[in-house]
């Protein structure tokens, strides 16, 4: 805030002083010249011509003043840019990393602990398997660890403690080619970019032509959607995807997502804040996207949950329950039970 405040002073006192000086030297051509054409020593055309020539004189010193404020901002914001250059990454790439095994892939967490830096711990010894090919539900209150989870699970981070383990693999020893194409994360907020939505598909598989994306919307029963739109596949969705609602882009999304064909897929949420159409269309994506595959999905809507092959339940960061969903639903008094009693209480009420 000092430096910022500091160069503002110091660029408005340049530009000033330049200003300044420019009408300063008008003022004195201007009172001078009338003064000499009153007394016939110069005509009007020599005044206005020397006017002329004050100005040619004048302006490029104005200029250099403001390209000078703008050099320093240039070279401000460059030495900003190699220091993100030079950062080194919180995750960075094993050098001499492995592939991950063909075949499925399962999840084992063992007392995973981590904290986001300068700040207290978030999750708490977690100690969990997740067996390949199946369906997950990471349920809990808000904070309670949810999506750091998913973001261990994907490495978007490494935990502070303990070890996650893919396939059998350590996740630091697997190499960003082979974990980003075998593990797709689709966020709460999928980004979409400025382009058609033929293009945005492509973002996971470049060389899938208009024919196969079309088959995938198909496979999905979007068929319907896409030929609503207004250009169908070469819709332009806008920055961000601000042609489409939010349910729309989370639709793409999971498109996307499918055509990637993940042996992991990990879900944060992607049915939340949709109205009742577009939840009916993303439950039927989901159901296919995450068949045949292991799948992790943070459940906002504990209907997810029903519907999973076993329920993770995280509470302040602590994984408290683990097991199918008629189970934990039945043990009174517990996190899930209480959990599940008030989705049903909301949804009744709604």
């Amino acid at each position: 805030r000092h430096n910022q405040a500091k160069a503002i002073r110091r660029s408005a006192f340049s530009f000033g002083a330049g200003e300044i000086v420019h009408f300063g030297v008008y003022a004195v051509v201007v009172v001078l010249g009338a003064y000499l054409v009153a007394g016939g020593d110069m005509t009007v055309g020599q005044l206005t011509a020397f006017l002329f020539l004050v100005t040619l004189f004048i302006q490029p010193v104005v200029t250099a003043t403001e390209m000078l404020n703008e050099a320093q901002n240039a070279v401000s914001g460059w030495r900003r840019v190699l220091d993100v250059l030079d950062t080194e990454p919180d995750v960075a790439d094993p050098v001499d990393g492995s592939d991950l095994p063909e075949g499925p892939l399962g999840v084992r967490f063992e007392e995973v602990r981590f904290a986001y830096p300068g700040g207290e711990e978030v999750l708490h010894g977690i100690d969990v398997e997740i067996r390949a090919h199946t369906k997950v539900a990471v349920v809990g209150e808000t904070g309670s660890g949810k999506t750091t989870f998913a973001k261990l699970l994907t490495r978007l981070m490494d935990p502070t403690a303990g070890r996650v383990l893919l396939g059998g693999t350590p996740l630091r020893e697997i190499r960003f080619a082979s974990l980003r194409s075998r593990v797709t994360m689709v966020p709460q907020e999928g980004f979409l970019f400025n382009g058609t939505l033929a293009h945005n598909i492509r973002f996971a598989r470049p060389e899938i032509g208009e024919a196969e994306i079309y088959v995938a919307f198909s496979e999905l029963g979007l068929a319907d959607w896409v030929d609503a739109l207004p250009n169908g596949l070469d819709t332009e969705l806008g920055e961000g995807g601000a042609n489409l609602s939010v349910g729309e882009r989370q639709l793409v999304s999971l498109v996307r997502a499918y055509v990637a064909d993940p042996d992991l897929l990990v879900l944060d949420e992607a049915t939340s804040a949709v109205d009742p159409a577009t939840e009916l269309r993303l439950s039927s994506a989901l159901d296919a996207v995450t068949r045949g595959r292991t799948t992790v999905i943070i459940a906002h809507r504990l209907s997810t949950a029903e519907t999973s092959d076993e329920v993770l339940v995280f509470d302040a960061g602590n994984l408290v329950q683990h097991g199918p969903h008629a189970e934990l639903a039945a043990e009174e008094g517990s996190v899930y039970a209480g959990l599940h009693g008030s989705w049903i209480e909301q949804t009744r009420s709604s």
